[in-house]
């Protein structure tokens, strides 16, 4: 009686709420519940510089850092800073891989949908960061970022730092 539904595009919540508003016309009174019970599998490409470029079926969840797995990682060379996921209608999402990496932000390990291409280019803007800090380490960086956003990248300094004497070797 109710018909054919189509549900491309929502998320689990917003299907549900769609069909229980179009049941409850019909049949007032009913509650709708929905679940999946056999998801299918997304095809996302993921090419630059990964150490194995290419289309894969991934599991419906994928997100982009899990994405990079299915590459085989990353190569020495890749940039964290500025991934680009272009979905299959065009549209274009700059990420700051930072943000989840160093801060926690998981609204930037975007969800992926069928048909994605993650692309992560390649940089040569790093800087190894050493001394008296919580996290001595390779970062990358970029030009907008200050000297307080490097030191944070690096978990800031110990106690036994002498932030009155710093020392940048420039190459």
């Amino acid at each position: 009686e109710v018909g054919t539904v189509s549900l491309l595009g929502l998320t689990l919540s917003n299907a549900n709420e769609k069909i229980q508003e179009i049941i409850s016309q019909t049949f007032i009174g009913t509650k709708t519940s929905l679940s999946v019970s056999k998801p299918s599998a997304r095809k996302i490409s993921i090419i630059g510089a990964v150490n194995k470029p290419g289309s894969y079926l991934m599991n419906p969840y994928v997100t982009v850092s899990e994405s990079i797995k299915y590459a085989n990682g990353l190569t020495e060379k890749s940039s964290l800073r500025e991934i680009k996921v272009i979905s299959s209608d065009g549209k274009e999402t700059v990420l700051d891989f930072y943000d989840f990496l160093i801060f926690g932000d998981r609204t930037v390990d975007l969800n992926l949908r069928n048909g994605d291409t993650v692309i992560i280019n390649s940089t040569d803007k790093h800087i190894d960061i050493e001394g008296a800090i919580g996290r001595p380490m390779k970062y990358e960086y970029l030009s907008s970022d200050t000297f307080e956003d490097l030191i944070t990248f690096s978990q800031d300094f110990t106690r036994f730092a002498n932030t009155e004497s710093l020392f940048v070797n420039s190459f």
